[in-house]
Parts: structure tokens; sequence; C-alpha cells
């Protein structure tokens, strides 16, 4: 007689099944809307947005068939990943490629799709995805050529989730209050002789003991000269009497991810490293402003280019100021696109989350100053998400 376990159960969603289920709707109505007859899903994001499914599996090979009518969702994966499957999403069809010399799960994925009655079919492909890589995209299409019709899905999925359900936002107001006391936490704890890691370290303690998940990018703690780099780089740094840390991380709570970007110097502020602070936060403070139903990501841009240029800093500013964040899995944060660059006609709308932060990485005196908060569009003034220190933070 086999014992009962504790550990058995049903599923546990991120969000209520009518949610996931009225996701679902929106999107097989968005597939025939564009004459789709079924998509091919490959963004782990993707997912568990329609779904609720949550994992790292998307490394190897991994797919869910969404038809254009009601049938049930198919998803294709490997052994690893089954149990996982049915106990954290709404999917009950999971078919099982399995490893092998001559494995070949685009030969798996076209047996499901010649089930479903597919052949001939017009199929979008979700692309722009770490879940899909040059060599399964090259096999899928050389599986399929002669069968369907492969085409461009055009961030099908990734617009739908732009704007975030109330449920959605609920997730990231929780981030939001944890990344605050992780940033209260790693200004405490930047000092001389303290290695820059272990303001990482810091940061992970608050982040993993408060609840929130591990982020799904590394964070950026680069100190002294490597503080001008826009992406964090290897091997610890021991912080000096004078010294400068930019830090950009996100928070992330069920997925759902925040960010901040702040500088924390040590010693002193020169008079150049106070004018590229004041530039810097003005600029925040007026790009976040005009972040009003209706607005252009490219008028944001805008603003931001005009803060820089006029304090001095055209040289030195990036072409992009920001992005959407939200539900992303490993590599990044950024939930994009939508990027915030020059002449982006995307529309801010209530509901949508960016993340801003202006960076100035002066290669000429060696100084970096950034500023960055995570907020939410509202019908009227943004909601900020991750708050800032009121002035620049610098430890004597």
């Amino acid at each position: 007689m086999t014992t009962p376990s504790p550990f058995t159960g049903s599923p546990t969603l991120p969000f209520s099944r009518a949610e996931h289920q009225d996701r679902q709707a929106r999107l097989r109505r968005t597939l025939r809307e564009r004459g789709f007859d079924a998509m091919l899903v490959f963004a782990q994001e993707s997912h568990f947005w329609l779904t609720g499914y949550d994992t790292g599996g998307f490394v190897f090979f991994q797919c869910a068939v969404v038809t254009a009518d009601d049938r049930p969702i198919v998803l294709l994966t490997r052994r690893p990943d089954l149990l996982q499957a049915r106990q954290t999403s709404t999917i009950e069809d999971i078919r099982i490629w399995w490893d092998a010399e001559d494995a070949n799960p685009a030969r798996d994925l076209k047996a499901i799709l010649e089930e479903l009655g597919l052949a001939g079919g017009r199929v979008a492909v979700e692309l722009n995805t770490h879940g899909l890589t040059g060599w399964n995209l090259w096999r899928l299409q050389k599986t399929l050529d002669g069968f369907c019709t492969l085409d461009d899905d055009d961030h099908m999925i990734r617009r739908l989730r732009l704007v975030k359900s109330p449920a959605e936002i609920e997730y990231m107001r929780k981030a939001g209050a944890l990344l605050d006391r992780s940033l209260e936490t790693v200004i405490g704890m930047a000092r001389p002789g303290v290695m820059d890691s272990s303001l990482t370290a810091a940061y992970l303690k608050v982040v993993l003991e408060g609840g929130g998940d591990m982020p799904p990018n590394a964070p950026l703690f680069n100190s002294g000269p490597r503080a001008v780099y826009g992406r964090g780089v290897s091997s610890p740094r021991r912080l000096e009497p004078v010294d400068q840390i930019l830090v950009e991380y996100p928070v992330a709570v069920r997925r759902y991810n925040v960010k901040t970007e702040w500088t924390i110097l040590l010693g002193k502020a020169t008079d150049r490293q106070r004018h590229m602070y004041d530039a810097a936060r003005s600029t925040l403070a007026r790009m976040t402003e005009i972040a009003r139903p209706g607005t252009t990501l490219g008028e944001i841009f805008d603003v931001h280019a005009d803060g820089l240029d006029r304090a001095g800093f055209r040289a030195h500013r990036y072409g992009a100021t920001g992005y959407s964040v939200g539900c992303t899995y490993a590599p990044t944060s950024m939930d994009v696109p939508p990027m915030i660059y020059s002449g982006n006609p995307t529309r801010c709308e209530p509901g949508m989350t960016l993340f801003y932060h202006v960076m100035i990485g002066d290669s000429d005196s060696g100084y970096a100053m950034g500023v960055g908060h995570t907020f939410l569009v509202t019908d009227g003034a943004p909601e900020i998400l991750t708050g800032l220190p009121d002035d620049l933070t610098v430890v004597t």
C-alpha cells in the first residue's frame, strides 16, 4: 500500500486560474486577428504569464503550442521539467522529448503540429527570446520546411504583457519595498576597506531573506575606475578612502522585477561630481514628470538628451535611457522591447511599468554618476515603485 505524501497537491499558480485563462483567450484572439493558425511559444516569461509554468529548463528546447482555436495548450519539454510543468501551470497536455545522441526535438514538435492539423498552416514563432537559440531555430526551420509557414510573431505576447494587471502590479510593489530596504543596507555597508562584492552580498541577503527571487541578471556594483562601465565585471575590488560605486540591480518577487540605479561616493564629492549628480537627478525628475498617458517613449528620451546636453555631457550619454520592466528570466531583467530611445512611438499607458536611468560615464575625468528608478504609469502622476535618497550619498 502506498503511503500518501504530504507534498502532492494542486498547482500553485502565480495568478488566479481565471486570469491565466483570460490571457490565453487574448492571445488566441490576437492570433486570429493576425491570420495565424497557431503560435510556437519559446520565451519562459511567456509560459509563466500564460499558464504559470515556472522553470529554468528553457535553456534547452522547450515549446508551448497555442492554437488560434480553443484546443488545450500542448507543451513539449524534457523529462526533468515534467512534474514542474504539471504542478506550477494550467497546462495538462505535456509531451516529452528524450536526450539522445541523435535527439532533435524539432521532429517531436513537428509530430505535435501534424496531430493538431497544422500542416499547411501559418504559424507564428516567438523569436526574440533566449529560449530559442540560433541552433534550435535552425533545426526548427529545417524540420518544418515545406510542412507549414513560419512567421515572426512581432513580439505578440510581449506587447500583451506591457500593461500590467492589478495582481502583477502588486508583485512589483512588493519587490519595490524589498529593493528600498536593500538599497538602505547597501549604503550602510559602503566604507573604505570593504570589498565591493560585500555590497553585492548584502543586497542579496536582504532580497533572499525577504522573500524575493534570485535576480535574473548579475547586479552591477562597479567601483573605482570601473564605475564608468555600463556592465558588471568580474573580480572584486576593495574600496578606498576616496572612491565611487555605481550601483544598478534588480529585485524580483514572483519573477516580477523592479530596478534601481544609484551612486555612492566615499571621502568627498568634487565640484565635477556634484555637477554630474545635479544634471542626472534633475533630468530624471523631468523625465518622470512627463510619463503620462499619451506621452511617447521617444519624447521621454528627448528630455533625457536635452538635460544632459545642456549640462555638457552630450559625449558621455547613452543612446537609450531605460526600458520596460516586469516578468523576465535569466539572463536579463530588461523586459524589452520597448526601450526608451529617440523616435520610439510607443505611448505611455496606465499599467505600464518603466525603469528610467540617467547614467553618465565620463571617460575624460574617470568619474561616473547614475540615478534611476522604477515607476508605474497611472492616469495622473506616475507612482514611484523604488525610492532614492533625497541627495547624493557621500560617505565620509
